[in-house]
């Protein structure tokens, strides 16, 4: 009875290691985005997952789980196997929405093992050629002299809403606030005059710059953009004012060290190729690509420092 349990043992033990010393991978990936398809996440999901399948000679899967704050998608990676086999790539979203929603059933920091921050994208502030204003500084003293100016909002909880209440807490002015349910509404109304100004993604609104349609006060990032070299960042007059939107790639929490590593790589390399480089370049998005000791560093700031903002203006989702 003993020699059969010592047995028994060792082939357990040997299943486990040859489980743990298998080729990893050694079936699909699947990269779950917790937003609509076609939304800016999704669009860098796509070209991003065929480089990363090519990488690591698998198929690589894109699955959107939306939802208006990605709290679905972000859940059911948080409680997925954690094997390396689902993924997770979201937004700025996923360290700002507990914030507002104390009760989100995923925990960014503990739920999860950050394998890569992809990229990252500087904001801009955008107004109507029917404003005049037309730099940061005379928005600001429209503001402070109460004169009638307003900001769209393309969500409640987003980094565009958060970079505008942290725009008017450091200029000590407030701003009235035109609620959207997503961007494309609000670009009718600020396109036409309806609205003033808006702070959006660089990937959304460009196009419309470029058009002649609207045009650019300032930036979001510490330094100015690379595709805008002559437009003023907000932290040029407000010092130290940063709020970028990020692109993240995590796998659950417990998933093993050499499988991060791994896939920390291959995403490195797949953001390196010529295809996501000329999308980053078109779309004002600045590769990042960093360790995941670094990401997770970055994730557990963007949630402190969100949080605060949200509990110092006692801020609501809409």
């Amino acid at each position: 009875m003993i020699r059969k349990k010592i047995l028994s043992g060792m082939a357990a033990t040997l299943l486990l290691l040859g489980v743990a010393n298998a080729e990893y991978p050694d079936k699909a990936i699947r990269i779950v985005v917790p937003f609509a398809a076609g939304g800016g996440v999704d669009v860098l999901a796509r070209p991003f997952a065929k480089e990363l399948g090519q990488i690591l000679d698998r198929s690589v899967v894109v699955e959107n789980k939306a939802s208006n704050t990605g709290q679905i998608g972000a859940t059911d990676v948080e409680r997925s196997a954690p094997d390396g086999y689902t993924l997770l790539l979201t937004s700025a979203a996923f360290a700002t929405t507990p914030a507002f929603y104390p009760d989100v059933p995923y925990h960014p920091v503990k739920g999860f093992a950050p394998i890569t921050v992809l990229a990252a994208a500087s904001q801009v502030m955008v107004a109507s050629n029917k404003f005049k204003p037309t730099t940061l500084q005379e928005v600001v003293d429209k503001a402070k002299r109460s004169e009638k100016m307003n900001f769209a909002l393309s969500g409640s909880s987003g980094i565009q809403s958060l970079a505008t209440a942290m725009l008017a807490q450091q200029a000590g002015v407030s701003f009235m606030k035109i609620p959207y349910k997503g961007a494309g509404a609000a670009f009718v109304d600020l396109i036409s005059g309806e609205v003033d100004l808006m702070i959006d993604n660089p990937a959304s609104s460009l196009v419309h710059v470029r058009s002649g349609k609207l045009h650019v006060l300032a930036t979001t990032g510490s330094t100015r953009m690379a595709i805008l070299p002559d437009v003023p960042t907000v932290a040029e007059l407000y010092p130290g004012f940063e709020a970028k939107n990020w692109f993240i790639l995590a796998a659950p929490a417990g998933t093993p060290p050499a499988v991060i590593d791994k896939l920390n790589s291959a995403a490195k390399a797949a953001m390196n190729t010529p295809a996501l480089q000329e999308m980053m370049a078109r779309d004002g998005i600045d590769l990042v690509a960093n360790s995941p000791a670094e990401a997770a560093t970055l994730v557990a700031s963007e949630v402190q420092k969100w949080g605060k903002l949200v509990k110092d203006l006692n801020l609501r989702a809409e």
